[in-house]
């Protein structure tokens, strides 16, 4: 998203995902991710230092980057999708929005990704805004720390990029602080994102202490969520199911929760490597990559 506003000359790429809390950097070596730092901020504003000594540390100039933002750092919107051409789309899409933002859409930077078709909905997009300041800002801070920027992606694109572009729908199953993220991808298109509260506590302890009390809690959100995508995005063929998650019995969870829901359930993996040697914020910044190279 947003490569309108960048160059592309560079020998070497990084994935970088900033929130207000978090600067993650990664890069991939031989085919396998591989996490440069991972930083805790107190606010968005200390990103230019922090980003400048990392830089610095890791001889990181020259190197272009796919940077993905957080969940506070954008505003998206469901709207029908604009009946003008493909080529006229991006230059009125502003103008779809300028009554949902509370900011002139002219202090704006609006892309948009298509939305699967719902027979009840029609033809949906999802417009993603970004203070057109931020978007700058982020240039001009890797700019003066010797890198550019190739392109800015969200939090949803980046893990439904990690699924790959099977032509069968996969699911994957992250944390993200006191949430799990359910992302739904097919053919390289993101269906549905989700939500689940309640479960990190029990994720983190050993399975024979919350056996019972995680797989039915668990098993039940996430059959309601396979009902919905059946349902309403009529997809019934689900190839997999993987579980990127920081637990001590994956390998069990994941036999154990396919046995209840009786679908094909397996701990994510990057590689060869298992994903329990990386965290949500560093398998973020691996999907900007991984989205990049798709596209």
């Amino acid at each position: 998203m947003f490569k309108q506003w960048f160059t592309k000359k560079t020998k070497k790429e990084i994935g970088l995902y900033l929130s207000d809390k978090k600067m993650t950097l990664c890069h991939i070596k031989e085919g396998q991710p591989i996490l440069i730092a991972k930083k805790t901020l107190n606010s968005e504003k200390q990103w230019p230092e922090i980003f400048s000594e990392l830089a610095n540390e890791h001889q990181l100039q020259g190197c272009q980057v796919s940077v993905v933002l957080g969940r506070e750092h954008y505003q998206s919107f469901d709207i029908e999708k604009p009946k003008v051409n493909e080529a006229e789309l991006l230059a009125t899409l502003p103008f779809s929005i300028k009554d949902l933002v509370s900011e002139s859409v002219f202090n704006l930077v609006v892309d948009y990704y298509d939305m699967p078709f719902q027979q009840r909905k029609g033809e949906q997009i999802k417009a993603i805004c970004v203070p057109k300041l931020r978007v700058l800002a982020i240039r001009d801070m890797l700019l003066t720390a010797g890198l550019q920027l190739k392109s800015i992606t969200i939090e949803e694109l980046a893990l439904s990029a990690l699924l790959g572009t099977h032509s069968e729908a996969n699911i994957l199953l992250s944390q993200h602080g006191n949430e799990l993220v359910l992302t739904v991808a097919k053919e390289g298109q993101l269906y549905f994102s989700h939500r689940l509260r309640g479960f990190n506590e029990l994720i983190a302890l050993p399975l024979e202490e919350v056996e019972d009390a995680l797989l039915e809690g668990l098993s039940l959100e996430l059959q309601r969520a396979l009902d919905y995508i059946s349902s309403q995005l009529r997809i019934n063929g689900i190839s997999t199911l993987y579980l990127a998650l920081v637990c001590p019995d994956i390998d069990m969870l994941s036999e154990k929760l396919g046995s209840y829901l009786a679908r094909n359930v397996k701990p994510y993996y990057i590689g060869s490597a298992e994903h329990s040697t990386l965290d949500y914020l560093s398998i973020i910044a691996y999907g900007g990559l991984m989205g990049e190279q798709q596209s």
